[in-house]
C-alpha cells in the first residue's frame, strides 16, 4: 500500500488545514461546519484560530483530559507541523484559545451533540434487541465537576452530617443503548434536581421500535404515557408503593392492570393506561435482589410475543 505526503494550498491557513482523523471517523467535518450555521456562529473573516478548530480542540479536550489546553493544541497540530512550509509557525497561546472558547459557547456543541449521537446497534450487535425491539435504558448519575464558585453558584453542592462535599456536584441523566453503551441523549442539572425531571428530557430522542427500560426512581404515570406517545414501548420497576387496578391474570403469570396518576383530581377523572405487570423473585443468593418481591410494568401487553421471563431477564442485564 503507497502513501503520500498530504498536499497543502499554497494560500490556506494553519487553522483551516487541522484535522483528527480518529475523531472525523466519528464526527464529520460536515456536520461541525452544519451545527455552527444551525446556531449562527459564523465568522465574518477567518482568524489564526476559526470556530472549526475551536470545535475539534473542544472534542479533543476530552479525549486528552489530564493535559492543558495548550498541550490539546499541541497534540492536534503536530502532524500538520511536520508538512507545514513555515516550520516557525506559532501556536495560538492559552488567553487566544480560552478566548474562542468563551466565543463558541455551548449551543453549537450541544447542536453537534445531537446530529452525530444516535443509535449505533445492527442486529448482530450482541444484547442489542429483544424480539425485534432495540434496547435503551435510562439512568442518572451524580458527578464532580471543579471547585469554583460560578460551578457551586449554579450546581450546588450536597450536605451532609459531615459537611457539605468537597466539590460542586451535577446530576446527570443519560439515554444509553444498552447493546453498544453509546449515550444517545443527556442532560444536566444542579444536583439537588429529581433524576426523574432528566428522565422527562430523555422522552424527546425515544423512537418507534425502541423499548425503554427505567429503576423505579424513574416511575411516573406521566412517563409511561409520554413514552408511548413516542410510539417506544416501556419496562421499568414499579415501586412498592404504586398499586396498579389488577384486570385479569395471563397465562404465562403476568396480569394486566390499569395505571393511574398519583394526582386525586386526575384519578378522579378516570385518567388511566392499560398495562401488564410482571411479578417474580430472584431465588439466587448470588445475584442482586435475592428475596425481593420485584414488580416490573411494561406497555407490551402480549404474553406470547413478550414472555414475563424474557422481559424480565432483559431488565436485570440492562
Amino acid at each position: 500500500m503507497g502513501y503520500r505526503l498530504r498536499q497543502l494550498d499554497a494560500e490556506s491557513k494553519f487553522s483551516s488545514e487541522l484535522r483528527l482523523e480518529a475523531i472525523g471517523r466519528a464526527v464529520p467535518m460536515a456536520e461541525i461546519k452544519a451545527a455552527l450555521q444551525a446556531t449562527g456562529i459564523q465568522e465574518a473573516r477567518e482568524r489564526k484560530l476559526n470556530m472549526v478548530t475551536v470545535m475539534l480542540l473542544t472534542i479533543a479536550m476530552n479525549i486528552y483530559s489530564r493535559l492543558s489546553i495548550r498541550e490539546v493544541m499541541r497534540k492536534m497540530a503536530r502532524g500538520l507541523r511536520f508538512v507545514w512550509p513555515n516550520p516557525d509557525y506559532s501556536l495560538p497561546k492559552d488567553s487566544a484559545l480560552s478566548y474562542r472558547r468563551y466565543q463558541l459557547g455551548a449551543r453549537p456543541l450541544a447542536n453537534l451533540f445531537h446530529r452525530v449521537c444516535r443509535p449505533m446497534a445492527t442486529p448482530q450487535t450482541p444484547g442489542a434487541f429483544l424480539l425485534g425491539l432495540r434496547l435503551m435504558a435510562i439512568d442518572g448519575t451524580v458527578e464532580d465537576v471543579p471547585d469554583t464558585a460560578a460551578n457551586v453558584a449554579a450546581f450546588g453542592r450536597h450536605h451532609g452530617d459531615r459537611g457539605d462535599s468537597a466539590f460542586p456536584q451535577i446530576q446527570g441523566v443519560y439515554l444509553v443503548e444498552c447493546g453498544t453503551h453509546a449515550i444517545v441523549d443527556a442532560g444536566f442539572w444542579p444536583c439537588h434536581t429529581s433524576e426523574r425531571v432528566g428522565g422527562f428530557r430523555m422522552l424527546r430522542s425515544l423512537e418507534k421500535g425502541m423499548l425503554i427500560m427505567w429503576d423505579r426512581g424513574f416511575h411516573d404515570f406521566d412517563m409511561v404515557v409520554n413514552a408511548q406517545k413516542q410510539e417506544a414501548e416501556v419496562l421499568g420497576r414499579l415501586p412498592s408503593h404504586v398499586k396498579p387496578q389488577r384486570i385479569r391474570t395471563l397465562p404465562d403469570g403476568s396480569w394486566l392492570a390499569y395505571l393511574r396518576p398519583s394526582e386525586y383530581q386526575r384519578r378522579k377523572r378516570g385518567e388511566r393506561i392499560l398495562v401488564r405487570i410482571v411479578e417474580y423473585t430472584i431465588l439466587d443468593p448470588a445475584l442482586p435482589g435475592y428475596g425481593e418481591r420485584h414488580r416490573l410494568v411494561t406497555t407490551l401487553l402480549e404474553p406470547e410475543a413478550y414472555p414475563a421471563l424474557d422481559l424480565a431477564c432483559a431488565y436485570h442485564e440492562r
